[in-house]
C-alpha cells in the first residue's frame, strides 16, 4: 500500500509542477501568499481543541490559503498550502514515515488550494469550493491515518474507523466552520479589490 501512496504522491506533485509551469508568479502574487500563510499559521497555533498526534480544531488556519487561492488560482492556491504545511512542521509536527510527511503536510494543506475549482463569481460557488477543498485534505489525512497512525486505534476499533473519526472530527469540523465564516465573508468584493493592478 505504501509503494502505491507513493507512486501516486508523486503523480500529483508532478502534476502540481506542471500547474506551476503555466502559472505566473507576480511581485504581488508572493507577497500576498507570504502575508497571508503568515497569517495562516498564527492562527494554527491558537487551537480551540487538541488532539493527540498533532490534530485538533484550530482557529479557522485553513481559510488565508483558501482565500489565496480563491483570489488568484490554483497554482498560488497550491503554493500557499504547500508553504502553510511546512511550516506546521515548526509547531510540533510529527512524522512516522517520509510518506506520511507527504500526506499529512505537503498534499493535505496543497488541498486547500483546490478551493476556486467551482469559480469565485458567486457565493455558493466559493462556499461549494471550500469544502470541496477542506474535505480532499481531510480524506489525504485520513488516508495517513489509516496507514501510519492506525496502531493508536483504541483496542477493538478498525484503524480506518479511528482515521474517519479522527480527522473528520478534527480537520473535516474546521472545513465545515470555515465554509460557513466563508459565507459571512464578502469574498467578491476582497477578490475585485486584490486584483485591481494585478499584473
Amino acid at each position: 500500500m505504501i509503494i502505491s501512496i507513493s507512486i501516486i504522491s508523486v503523480i500529483l506533485l508532478g502534476l502540481y509542477a506542471l500547474e506551476m509551469k503555466k502559472t505566473k508568479l507576480t511581485t504581488k502574487v508572493m507577497i500576498t501568499i507570504s502575508v497571508m500563510v503568515a497569517i495562516a499559521y498564527v492562527l494554527y497555533m491558537i487551537k480551540f481543541i487538541s488532539y493527540p498526534q498533532g490534530g485538533g480544531i484550530t482557529l479557522f488556519s485553513t481559510l488565508p490559503i483558501m482565500m489565496v487561492a480563491l483570489i488568484y488560482g490554483r497554482g498560488p492556491g497550491l503554493t500557499a498550502g504547500l508553504i502553510f504545511g511546512v511550516l506546521k512542521l515548526l509547531n510540533g509536527g510529527v512524522i512516522m514515515h517520509p510518506i506520511q510527511f507527504i500526506l499529512d503536510y505537503i498534499l493535505a494543506q496543497m488541498a486547500l488550494g483546490l478551493a476556486g475549482s467551482f469559480g469565485n463569481d458567486k457565493k455558493s460557488k466559493i462556499i461549494l469550493g471550500c469544502l470541496f477543498a477542506g474535505i480532499m485534505g481531510t480524506i489525504v489525512s485520513t488516508i495517513s491515518g489509516y496507514v501510519f497512525f492506525g496502531m493508536y486505534a483504541p483496542p477493538g476499533m478498525n484503524p480506518l474507523l479511528y482515521s474517519i473519526v479522527y480527522n473528520f472530527s478534527s480537520a473535516g469540523v474546521e472545513s465545515v466552520l470555515t465554509a460557513i465564516l466563508m459565507a459571512l465573508i464578502p469574498m467578491e468584493k476582497f477578490i475585485k479589490v486584490a486584483k485591481l493592478g494585478h499584473n
